[in-house]
């Protein structure tokens, strides 16, 4: 095993010649690296060294986790003029550069909805044998399906012998539901796709359906990190068939593009949609999720009529109206940029003076960010359900914001001094980044008796600690911008410690 003092003189080595005194990183077997650089005054530095800094945390993380510790590694190199450097580590801190503390799991962000959730009705497992009529009508599709495949690419598709009701109903047992007629059809009629049964993607086996439904846990089981850069869970095309969660208990993956994208099953369908239609997420979608079809049977039609080349382009996921826009104001007014747009998510960016009541006409908009901006009016229409709100602005009017009714997310960067007493009125504030904006009055914090997360510097948390009680709910907190690791891990400390006393 290498030296952890060779492995230091090696890392300070690679970073010879660069502006860079402080490295922070962390590491996790199977799960990867990060790793964040500074200058002497905590700025971020660069230096060319591609992956062997990677490799040499890599290296570190051998010498220094002790058998049966699975929390991540976080590392700080210091370099001293000299180019004598000093290593300090831990493993207290889940994240550094920024540090982010979760501490209560239990807690999400609106539309994040945790396992376990209600059932919905009709997905009791049964004993009930495969609908003879569905059975009918899917055995007839792939019928077709391998027909038409065989004449337009000259071969027959690999579909394997079905399943017995006695293996459906095996899989079934072990996630908990039962699967729609339709599923349950194509799996005693086929057992494996080659491509396209279901349109873009590959049928997964049914044992596969199985261990990837309980992988984790219940359902698709996305990452709900409190701390994502889109937070936001956005409403699916058309509105009102797939129900405005992150991830469901109800979402059962069923194939695959092997891109990275998946298509699923959706038991538990929005007011206008309807149980086991066909929905998909992945990769290339990152705002909603993209409806598909009504049903598998619906989905088989559609892969029929492509095959044939028929337009079935109203089915597709990816063809919806765009969600987001993003534009560069200037001196433009706000009313006149959003002007004929319907969009969910709004970037408005290197504008004058904005002011964020003509926002009026967007009446499904969920997101805005403001970059760049020199005055910005905060009087968000109370009409517009907008739930996440960036400004990032050399002065912020945040009074006219009041109490804006479905308002969840503020962050909030200006270099002229706002107040907490601003934000008192907002009924559902849950989230609260004031880490690039002066406060002038930050111990009132615990006035905002809903925040579960809050986001600040290392000298505000000190104020906070000094002059303030914390909000009394608190779920999560982060430490943003430079801290030595020194000091995060006091601020951990102080913070996990001020939560237990509760």
């Amino acid at each position: 095993m290498a030296d952890l003092r060779a492995l230091v003189d090696e890392m300070a080595s690679a970073l010879a010649g660069s502006p860079v005194t402080v490295l922070q990183g962390r590491h996790r077997p199977r799960a990867g690296s990060s790793l964040h650089t500074f200058d002497a005054a905590g700025r971020s530095a660069s230096a060319r060294t591609g992956f062997a800094l990677h490799d040499l945390l890599r290296r570190m993380d051998e010498v220094l986790r002790p058998d049966g510790e699975d929390r991540t590694l976080v590392v700080e190199l210091v370099r001293d003029d000299a180019g004598r450097a000093e290593l300090r580590y831990t493993f207290d801190l889940p994240t550094v550069a920024p540090v982010r503390l979760v501490l209560d799991p239990h807690y999400r962000h609106p539309h994040h909805p945790t396992s376990p959730m209600p059932a919905p009705p009709g997905v009791a497992v049964s004993d009930r044998p495969t609908d003879p009529q569905a059975l009918a009508t899917i055995g007839a599709l792939v019928a077709e399906f391998a027909a038409t495949y065989e004449r337009t690419t000259g071969h027959a598709p690999e579909l394997g012998a079905g399943h017995s009701e006695e293996d459906i109903h095996a899989a079934e047992a072990a996630m908990g539901l039962r699967l729609p007629e339709d599923l349950r059809a194509l799996y005693r009629t086929v057992s494996q796709d080659e491509y396209g049964l279901l349109g873009e993607g590959t049928l997964l086996r049914l044992d596969t359906v199985v261990e990837t439904y309980l992988a984790g846990g219940p359902g698709v089981v996305e990452h709900d990190d409190l701390f994502a850069v889109f937070p936001v869970v956005y409403e699916a095309y058309p509105p009102g068939r797939v129900r405005r969660v992150s991830r469901s208990d109800w979402w059962v993956e069923v194939g695959t593009d092997s891109g990275g994208n998946d298509c699923m099953v959706d038991l538990d369908p929005g007011p206008h949609g309807r149980p086991g239609q066909i929905i998909e997420y992945g990769r290339d979608f990152h705002g909603p999720v993209g409806y598909v079809a009504e049903s598998v049977t619906a989905a088989l039609r559609d892969a029929i009529g492509s095959l044939r080349g028929a337009d079935d382009s109203s089915r597709r996921a990816w063809i919806h109206p765009r969600y987001s826009h993003s534009e560069r104001v200037g001196q433009r007014r706000v009313a006149d940029v959003v002007a004929g747009l319907d969009v969910q998510e709004l970037y408005l960016n290197d504008g004058d003076v904005l002011h964020l009541a003509e926002l009026a006409p967007l009446r499904h908009l969920r997101n805005v960010s403001v970059n760049r901006a020199a005055r910005v009016t905060a009087a968000l229409p109370p009409g517009v359900p907008v739930e996440w709100l960036s400004i990032d602005a050399a002065e912020i009017d945040l009074p006219p914001l009041g109490a804006h009714p479905t308002l969840w997310g503020l962050r909030l960067a200006t270099r002229l001094p706002i107040s907490i007493g601003s934000l008192t009125g907002l009924p559902a504030l849950s989230h609260l980044d004031l880490s690039a904006a002066k406060v002038s009055d930050l111990h009132r914090l615990a006035d905002l008796t809903g925040l579960r997360v809050l986001e600040l510097d290392l000298a505000q948390w000190r104020e906070l600690r000094e002059h303030g009680p914390l909000p009394a709910g608190l779920a999560a907190a982060a430490l943003n911008g430079f801290a030595r690791l020194e000091d995060a891990d006091q601020w951990a400390d102080w913070l996990r410690g001020a939560v237990e006393q509760r």
